[in-house]
Formats: structure tokens, C-alpha cells, sequence
């Protein structure tokens, strides 16, 4: 028994298990409720989406910015041999690029709760009436087992999930 309980400890503190924080305030919605299929399916990976209730994305681990849209509202941060994509709303042709503040750019190193990008959520949301913010974490071979929080309303400080990279 003692030996298992070892093995759970050092799991835990692994250098290669991350805690993945929340990038996002707000409350998370159900995949079955995401109008977008590619999410709610999981196509490119498991996702989690949050209705807003901060205008910020922080970063949710430390990582190296790998990508940013051309909008400034969806980023990629590398993690090890996995990818996180942070979307700030899933309808970017709708949204001016003016609307974000990215405070970032692609190849900056991150930490932990870094301003990744800023955003007017009041005009967002007369523009989107479904304006989401959503994590997903880029399908890959090597990744092992995770869950999501059951939290229904999730803080910056809030893990979302435990990751093996």
C-alpha cells in the first residue's frame, strides 16, 4: 500500500507533470452546449470553454508562444511535446482585430499566469452572443491520461488539469 502511495507522490511532483492552470475567469460550459463542432466533438483535442467573466487570458503554464492569429484572439503554447490552443471566441471573422490587446508575441517564453491578451468583452459580446473563451489541448500520441476540473465556474488560480509531458 505504502509503495502505491510512494509512486501517486512522485507522479505529483514529476518535473514532467504540469499543472494547467485556468487562463480565463468565468464559468465553464458544457461541450454539448458549444455551437462549434470541431470543439464540442474533439476533434483536435479535449477542450474546455468558459463564458468570460474577465476581459483576460493568462497564460496557463509556463511555455514558449509557438503561434498567434492574425486576429490576436487564438494563440498556441508549447508545452513540453504537447500544445494548448487558447481561443478568445470561436467566430473570428466577426471580430475587428482591434479588439484584442495582445501582450505577447510568438516565440516569447511565458510563465504561470503571464497577460497573455486583453479584450473588450462588452463589445464582443454585442458582436458574438456567444462569446466563449476555450482551451484545447492539441491531440497527440504521447498524451496520457487527464481530466478536467468538475468546477462549474473556474479562477485563474484554478487547475484545470494535471498534464504528462
Amino acid at each position: 500500500m505504502f509503495k502505491n502511495i510512494g509512486k501517486l507522490f512522485s507522479y505529483l511532483d514529476s518535473p514532467n507533470v504540469k499543472r494547467i492552470k485556468s487562463p480565463f475567469e468565468g464559468n465553464i460550459l458544457p461541450n454539448d452546449l458549444i455551437k462549434n463542432s470541431i470543439i464540442s466533438n474533439n476533434i483536435i483535442g479535449p477542450s474546455v470553454a468558459v463564458l468570460p467573466t474577465s476581459d483576460t487570458l493568462r497564460a496557463p503554464c509556463d511555455g514558449v508562444i509557438k503561434a498567434v492569429s492574425e486576429k490576436n484572439n487564438a494563440l498556441i503554447i508549447e508545452v513540453g511535446k504537447v500544445e494548448l490552443l487558447l481561443n478568445a471566441g470561436l467566430n473570428p471573422k466577426k471580430y475587428p482585430a482591434e479588439l484584442f490587446d495582445l501582450k505577447i508575441r510568438k516565440g516569447d517564453k511565458v510563465t504561470t499566469g503571464t497577460p497573455l491578451l486583453s479584450f473588450n468583452m462588452d463589445t464582443l459580446n454585442q458582436i458574438d452572443n456567444c462569446f466563449l473563451c476555450v482551451l484545447t489541448v492539441r491531440q497527440v500520441k504521447t498524451l496520457r491520461s487527464y481530466s478536467f476540473t468538475s468546477d462549474k465556474k473556474v479562477f485563474f488560480d484554478t487547475v484545470l488539469f494535471k498534464l504528462n509531458t
